[in-house]
């Protein structure tokens, strides 16, 4: 699932080579439903070649300028089953991107000279990564999970991918004699390896021990003290033979305990996504306990007005507004009231989007929220630098 970044929104806010087609659709979830996506789309593919006819392409220019999304629409594949929640298509000249969201998104075909990108900031600063360090005798594996995603990280090359890389590949099931021998490690590591006749319990706990101990000064090394949160899965024993050697601040009290020996990477995120939620922070939080210090001053708005004027001035420092939301119009001269219109009529701009461009371009934060989210109620609301 291609996620989006923040450099790339910045990309986008700043793109001004018009015609531009903005395509917002839910995603059906239910097998019985699945074909409705693909039907939609099409809908929403024929509104936008009337529109760019209207805007003055061609027929045939207008066609091929939604060639990409067609082939799209039209490819039995796209449609299955998976994980994304939302799709967005974004179309200009010389330009198509497609963003599988991972959250509902309300439908919404938006043709202008710019994008229409509010959907694509819900959610945008909710920090959900986590690193997750499943650990067993036969594999070692970290995954990364980011914006409702994950991916399998690779390690390097000093970390042992199992027992028998740490052991120089010698059986423990068989009977073996102690011996010390170089585990093959930067850095001169020794580890307790066994041959010969008679390996103990206490000899074959002592590797074991070796082991994770060894694994938890190597990934204390690689990981970044000030990295994202990290959640060990690995038995109960071995929980705290890592931790005993482990000394990042990253590593959350709590982790998994089970052996993530036969479990799948989707498997493994589920179980750790629990643990994880419990200590993200988002800057929405933060934003809306500062919004409501400065309540009842100057430095509060929810006038669109005045919001408008601001986020032209570069003075917007956060914004926030609904989800699914939006106010029509034109953008106002010095003084004038604005009329606004909940649906589009001539000539008008999407007035909420173009706050939320405007914000963005020039530093601020917009954050498009759940209405419940929102620190007071109205369609829009800013605080702003001075």
């Amino acid at each position: 699932m291609k996620t989006l970044t923040h450099d790339e929104l910045k990309s986008l806010t700043e793109w001004e080579k018009g015609p531009c087609v903005s395509i917002y659709l839910p995603r059906h979830q239910a097998v019985s439903e699945l074909g409705k996506d693909s039907i939609e789309l099409r809908n929403r593919l024929d509104e936008a070649e009337t529109s760019l006819q209207q805007m003055g392409l061609g027929t045939a220019e207008a066609t091929q300028f939604l060639k990409s999304a067609r082939m799209l629409q039209n490819d039995p594949s796209f449609w299955k089953q998976g994980a994304a929640q939302g799709l967005c298509l974004l179309i200009a000249p010389e330009m198509f991107q497609q963003y599988d969201l991972p959250y509902q998104c309300p439908p919404m075909l938006s043709v202008a000279e710019t994008f229409y990108l509010s959907p694509l900031f819900y959610k945008a600063y909710e920090d959900d990564r986590f690193d997750l360090l499943a650990i067993c005798p036969n594999s070692v594996r970290m995954i990364r999970h980011q914006n409702g995603d994950f991916t399998e990280v690779e390690l390097p090359e000093n970390i042992p991918a199992h027992l028998d890389d740490f052991a120089g590949g010698i059986e423990l099931e068989e009977s073996l004699q102690y011996h010390t021998t170089s585990s093959g490690s930067q850095g001169g590591e020794i580890a307790g390896v066994q041959h010969g006749h008679g390996v103990t319990k206490e000899q074959h706990e002592k590797v074991l021990t070796d082991y994770y101990q060894f694994l938890a000064r190597q990934l204390d090394q690689y990981l970044e003290d000030n990295g994202p949160p990290l959640v060990l899965v690995c038995a109960e024993k071995q929980q705290s033979l890592f931790r005993k050697h482990f000394h990042g601040s990253q590593l959350l009290p709590d982790g998994v305990t089970t052996s993530p020996d036969q479990l799948s990477a989707r498997e493994l995120v589920d179980l750790a996504l629990p643990v994880a939620e419990s200590c993200f922070q988002t800057s929405l939080h933060k934003a809306q306990e500062k919004f409501q210090k400065h309540m009842g001053t100057s430095r509060i708005s929810h006038q669109l007005e005045e919001i408008l004027q601001a986020a032209a001035q570069g003075r917007v420092e956060t914004l926030f507004t609904p989800i699914g939301s939006e106010l029509y119009g034109h953008l106002p001269q010095d003084g004038e009231l604005l009329q606004t219109h909940a649906q589009q009529e001539s000539d008008d701009i999407a007035l909420l989007n173009w706050a939320i461009r405007n914000t963005y371009r020039h530093g601020g934060t917009p954050y498009v929220i759940q209405p419940d989210d929102m620190p007071d109620q109205h369609s829009v609301l800013a605080s702003f630098r001075w």
